[in-house]
């Protein structure tokens, strides 16, 4: 779970911090429009957790739901890094990116209150989310080299990546668990 938030956060603070930037430089987005970009980000995001909500309350399989939403959220960051041509269609891509990866929130808080052990919820939460620390270290150093060396579109290939291996870690975070659910079961 840390990893999970160390890598979701490293691109979710390169969305909202370094986007505008790599939109205006890539492809002369117009600074309105790249900022106009990021708040439909935020507005899709909040949608996104509703939305998240509802799929957390109908579902057991919250790391499909997860994982889902961070490849589709994942796959729209990418197409502007591989499309010059969808630089200018930012605001529904990135509103779309949004919604996608808002959607996960409730479903990832699901997965990290599965993965604790009873009693320990203090400690794990603490620990987790200390990875969102991490990530938001990171993101800024990293997306601000790219873009000071002239890599723009780097930077939404970078944010892509660090969602796609959020999907690994989800998936290895419902591994483990039924793995330790097992070893449960085979000790009773």
């Amino acid at each position: 779970c840390f990893a999970y938030f160390c890598v979701l956060t490293v691109a979710t603070v390169g969305i909202q911090t370094f986007v505008g930037s790599s939109l205006n430089e890539a492809y002369e987005v117009p600074l309105v429009v790249a900022t106009s970009a990021i708040s439909a980000y935020l507005l899709g995001s909040t949608a996104g957790i509703l939305a998240g909500g509802f799929l957390a309350a109908h579902t057991e399989r919250h790391d499909r739901v997860a994982a889902t939403g961070l490849a589709l959220g994942a796959t729209l960051i990418m197409l502007l890094a591989v499309q010059p041509a969808l630089g200018h269609w930012a605001v529904p891509l990135l509103a779309l990116t949004g919604l996608c990866l808002g959607s996960t929130g409730p479903s990832r808080d699901m997965i990290v209150r599965g993965a604790t052990p009873p009693g320990a919820s203090g400690r794990v939460y603490g620990f987790v989310y200390s990875g969102l620390d991490l990530g938001a270290t990171i993101a800024p150093v990293t997306m601000g080299v790219l873009l000071d060396h002239g890599s723009p579109r780097v930077v939404f290939a970078g944010i892509a990546i660090c969602l796609f291996l959020a999907i690994a870690t989800v998936i290895q975070v419902r591994r483990s668990v039924h793995v330790v659910a097992a070893s449960a079961r085979a000790a009773d």
